[in-house]
């Protein structure tokens, strides 16, 4: 085991806990409750208690509001995810550090004060704040692929010359608004945060405003509890540059679409920028007013997709790099290969892999990478299991069995269905063109040859072009 004191090195594993419970517990809940703590401590336990490798983690908490709240509802379940993560027993202690109210900690979290009573102060609902973090997030950063070059050139040129900021006629007023829109975790909040980065750098005194959208309607709802619309609109309105986040979310929300249809309407006749993300382009946001669908169109949209193969290898060798993990170029490839959901899925993938490295004293292997992967692919098909299935369709189809289409043979049949093989692990894995030559003990050349002439022969011969989508379907079941 490690040596009993490493508390920087368990923060790693903190932040993958957290991630976990996001996918059970909303964002902001985790936010709210878990944003704030502090690992004071991690240290070997063991003689105290009746397991071999115990180990005790001590939090501190600021306030005692929130440590009666972990402690009663979340503390059981914060010990089985450590002890999931890390296959030993691992005892959570929780000690208050702070004297905090417990409304300063939620309005530090979520960026806006808790509606007061009326003989209360009013207050004032604010934007959300940026993350502290914000700065990581930069175009220098952002790595540019085929798949999001797009949006990254037009948050670049929107970032240089915002709609109306610049005096010149290069402004990029065309490009108002921008919409990018594409899944989540594709990095479409990295380019809002880049673009935010860039014009402070380049213009110290823009008035900009970032939101989400759901936070949007809950401001909106505050002010009219609080009757301080004229508050609410005019921030929103006397802006230079407005970025929404999500804006999907308004969508169905009849008063919420009125507002900002307004501001919008407001901050365009200005020349104001406008910049909004979504997970899908307006016109597929169901709900949405037709006004707003039009408006949304009225610049430039541009979409991210995944990420392809090459930019996902690029993107876990990055992320390594930030976190000080060394990864070798095989398990590199293997991790690309596996892990095509999103970046979040890529960044949670690293920070597991660096904690089990660290904690089992090992340096990081294709046998330490597949482990990893088991549980983060949820149940999703490993790529050697989807290569397994191919070479068995094939054998069932041409009757060729999995050594003899990776033997130096070259007759017809076992030649044609060899050709077959490698189109549809290529097309079905994005397996990348040197771990195929591996599989078929070939030069990498020899494999884009037999990718290129089943790519050619399908697009000419409707037969085979059956062949393959009969073979494709057998292997999704």
């Amino acid at each position: 085991m490690p040596s009993q004191s490493y508390t920087e090195e368990i923060a790693e594993v903190w932040n993958l806990v957290k991630e976990t419970l996001k996918q059970k517990h909303t964002e902001a809940t985790v936010n709210l409750w878990f944003g704030d703590l502090e690992i004071l401590s991690f240290e070997d336990t063991s003689e105290d208690f009746e397991y071999e490798h115990d180990f005790t983690l001590i939090f501190g908490i600021p306030t005692p509001f929130k440590l009666k709240i972990i402690k009663d509802r979340y503390i059981d379940e914060l010990q089985s995810e450590f002890c999931r993560l890390l296959g030993f027993e691992v005892h959570i202690e929780l000690r208050l550090t702070g004297s905090a109210t417990a409304q300063d900690q939620i309005k530090s979290v979520i960026g806006m004060e808790l509606p007061q009573k009326k003989e209360a102060s009013k207050g004032e609902t604010t934007p959300s704040k940026l993350p502290e973090y914000n700065f990581e997030y930069t175009f220098e950063n952002f790595i540019v692929g085929s798949t999001n070059k797009f949006a990254h050139a037009a948050c670049m040129a929107v970032a240089n010359k915002p709609a109306n900021y610049e005096s010149d006629m290069f402004s990029s007023s065309s490009y108002n608004p921008l919409f990018i829109y594409g899944n989540s975790g594709l990095g479409k909040t990295h380019l809002m945060y880049a673009t935010i980065n860039r014009m402070k750098e380049k213009h110290p005194d823009i008035k900009i405003i970032y939101t989400k959208g759901e936070d949007f309607t809950n401001q909106m709802i505050a002010s009219l509890t609080n009757k301080t619309m004229n508050e609410f609109q005019n921030r929103y309105r006397k802006c230079d540059v407005l970025l929404i986040d999500d804006i999907q979310f308004i969508a169905g929300k009849t008063s919420t679409q009125e507002e900002f249809f307004h501001t919008f309407n407001a901050l365009y006749e200005e020349r104001k920028q406008i910049i909004l993300t979504s997970d899908r382009p307006p016109k597929d946001i169901k709900t949405l007013e037709d006004r707003l669908i039009s408006r949304f169109e009225w610049g430039l949209l541009a979409d991210i997709e995944p990420p392809d193969l090459e930019l996902r290898i690029a993107i876990i060798k990055k992320k390594a790099e930030q976190v000080n993990v060394v990864i070798p170029d095989e398990v590199l490839t293997f991790l690309g290969e596996n892990l095509r959901s999103n970046i979040r899925q890529i960044e949670g993938a690293i920070k597991k892999l660096g904690a089990l490295s660290f904690l089992e004293g090992k340096e990081i292997t294709m046998e330490l990478a597949q482990n990893c992967l088991t549980e983060l692919l949820g149940g999703a098909e490993p790529v050697s299991v989807t290569v397994d299935k191919i070479f068995a369709a094939v054998n069932r189809k041409y009757g060729i069995s999995r050594d003899a289409l990776v033997s130096p043979k070259r007759s017809k049949d076992i030649a044609h269905a060899r050709h077959t093989t490698v189109f549809l692990i290529r097309e079905l894995t994005e397996m990348s063109y040197p771990s195929l030559a591996k599989i078929f003990e070939r030069d990498h050349a020899t494999i884009i040859s037999s990718y290129n002439l089943v790519a050619t022969r399908i697009l000419n011969d409707p037969v085979y072009l059956s062949e393959i989508t009969e073979l494709k379907k057998e292997i999704a079941g």
